[in-house]
C-alpha cells in the first residue's frame, strides 16, 4: 500500500467524522473573531488525531496551529470557519474547516514515514465584514514558515488554476452640524451630502479606472430624521483591482475624492480600514496540476486549465500567496451562487459533503507529492517567485 492509498483509507475511516464536523459548523454559524466553537472543536479533533496545537496565535482567540511530524519540508494545510451576517454559512467555510480536518487526517497516518511536516493553520475572520479582518494577514509570520499552503474552497466547479482581487475595505465618515432642516438650513453641515458626494466622485471616476478595478459600497448612516439635517453620516466602501500597485492607486484616488467632499460641504472627513488590506492571489500552475491529477484518483476529471481564471473576489488568501507557493482548489457543490440564501442550504448537502472528502483526499495526495518529491516543490517555488516579479501593474 503506497502513501495515497494510506492517506484514503484513513480518511474513509474518519468520513462520518468529517462530515459531522462540518454539520456542527453549518449549524453553528459564527461571525469572525468569534468562531469560538468551530476553532475548539476543530483543536480538540486535531490533538485527537496526534497533533501538537498552539493556541492564540497572533493574539486571535480563535486562531490556531496544529503540528505533526518533523522538520522540513512544511506543507501547509488551511481552514477557514468564520460564517457570513444573516445568511450563514453561505460561503462553504464549514467545508473548508472540515476538509482541512480531513486531509490533516490523512497525512498523520503517514508523516512519521517521510521527511518532513505538516501545519494546519486555524485562519479566523476570512469575511471582509468584521473589524480587523484577515486572520492569515494577522498570521502571515506564522504560515510563511511553510513550504508551501493548501486548501479547498467549494464553488459550482472543479478548479485549482484561479487568481483573486487585492482588496481595501474602509469606512468613510463626515462629521457635520445639524440643525432644523425647514427654519435653519443655513446653520447646519450636512454630513450626508460628504457621503453622497463621496459616490458621485466615485462614479465619474469609473470612465478613468480599469476595467478589473472594482469600487463598490453601502451607506451605513445616513441620519435619523428627514426634518434634521444630519451632523454624522458613514459608507463602508470596497476597492478591489487584480494587483497591488493599482490597488494601492484607485484606493488613493477614492481618499481624494472623499478630500473634495469635504471642501465642498464643509463636514470634517476621515477614512480608516475595516479589514486588513487582502493581497491578490498567484496562481501556481505546478500545484494546480498536481491537485488535478490528484482529484482524478477520485474520480473527477476536468480538463487542464491555460489560462488563469480570474476572480472578481478576494481573500487574505492572496497575502499567503504572495510569500510561499500556494493552491485553492474549487470543488463543485453544485449549481450555486455563494454569499446568498441558496448557498448556504447548498454547504449543507450530501453532495457538498461528499465533494469536500474528494478534496479532503486530493489535498492530502498533494501534499504527499510535495512531502516525497521535493522537485515538486522546487518548481512551485520558483514559479511563485517569477510570477510575484511579473506582477501586472
Amino acid at each position: 500500500m503506497n502513501y495515497k492509498e494510506k492517506a484514503a483509507l484513513a480518511i474513509e475511516s474518519f468520513r462520518s467524522d468529517i462530515v459531522s464536523l462540518s454539520k456542527t459548523i453549518h449549524e453553528n454559524p459564527e461571525l469572525g473573531h468569534r468562531e469560538y466553537k468551530a476553532s475548539k472543536l476543530l483543536i480538540k479533533k486535531l490533538r485527537d488525531i496526534g497533533y501538537d496545537v498552539e493556541e492564540k496565535v497572533a493574539g486571535m482567540e480563535t486562531a490556531f496551529v496544529a503540528r505533526k511530524g518533523e522538520g522540513e519540508p512544511v506543507i501547509g494545510i488551511l481552514a477557514e470557519y468564520d460564517a457570513l451576517p444573516a445568511i450563514g454559512h453561505a460561503c462553504g467555510h464549514n467545508l473548508i474547516a472540515a476538509a482541512a480536518f480531513g486531509a490533516a487526517v490523512g497525512l498523520a497516518d503517514i508523516i512519521d514515514d517521510v521527511e518532513g511536516s505538516v501545519a494546519v493553520y486555524g485562519t479566523p475572520a476570512e469575511e471582509g465584514v468584521v473589524e480587523n479582518a484577515g486572520g492569515k494577514v494577522l498570521m502571515l509570520d506564522q504560515i510563511k514558515k511553510a513550504d508551501a499552503a493548501l486548501m479547498i474552497h467549494p464553488g459550482p466547479g472543479w478548479g485549482s488554476f484561479g487568481s483573486t482581487n487585492a482588496r481595501e475595505s474602509f469606512l468613510v465618515e463626515f462629521f457635520g452640524k445639524s440643525s432644523h432642516a425647514g427654519a435653519a438650513p443655513e446653520k447646519a453641515i450636512n454630513a450626508l451630502e460628504g457621503v453622497l458626494l463621496t459616490f458621485q466622485g466615485i462614479n465619474a471616476l469609473r470612465q478613468h479606472i480599469s476595467g478589473e478595478v472594482r469600487v463598490h459600497g453601502i451607506i451605513k448612516n445616513g441620519g435619523d430624521s428627514p426634518n434634521t439635517i444630519p451632523d454624522y453620516s458613514s459608507a463602508h466602501l470596497y476597492v478591489r483591482a487584480p494587483s497591488m500597485p493599482l490597488l494601492e492607486e484607485t484606493y488613493t484616488k477614492v481618499k481624494n475624492i472623499v478630500k473634495g467632499a469635504e471642501l465642498a460641504t464643509g463636514a470634517r472627513s476621515n477614512v480608516s480600514k475595516v479589514a486588513n488590506t487582502y493581497a491578490n492571489k498567484i496562481p501556481n500552475k505546478i500545484l494546480s496540476d498536481l491537485f488535478r491529477e490528484n482529484i482524478a484518483l477520485e474520480g473527477v476529471v476536468y480538463p487542464e486549465e491555460i489560462e488563469v481564471r480570474k476572480s472578481g473576489a478576494s481573500t487574505d488568501f492572496g497575502n499567503v500567496s504572495q510569500e510561499v507557493p500556494s493552491l485553492s482548489a474549487y470543488i463543485n457543490i453544485g449549481d450555486v451562487t455563494l454569499h446568498s440564501p441558496e448557498g448556504a442550504e447548498m454547504t449543507g448537502t450530501p453532495e457538498a459533503y461528499d465533494a469536500m472528502i474528494k478534496g479532503a483526499k486530493a489535498l492530502a495526495y498533494t501534499a504527499i507529492d510535495l512531502l516525497i518529491d521535493l522537485d515538486n516543490l522546487e518548481k512551485a517555488k520558483k514559479e511563485q517567485k517569477e510570477r510575484m516579479k511579473k506582477q501586472d501593474r
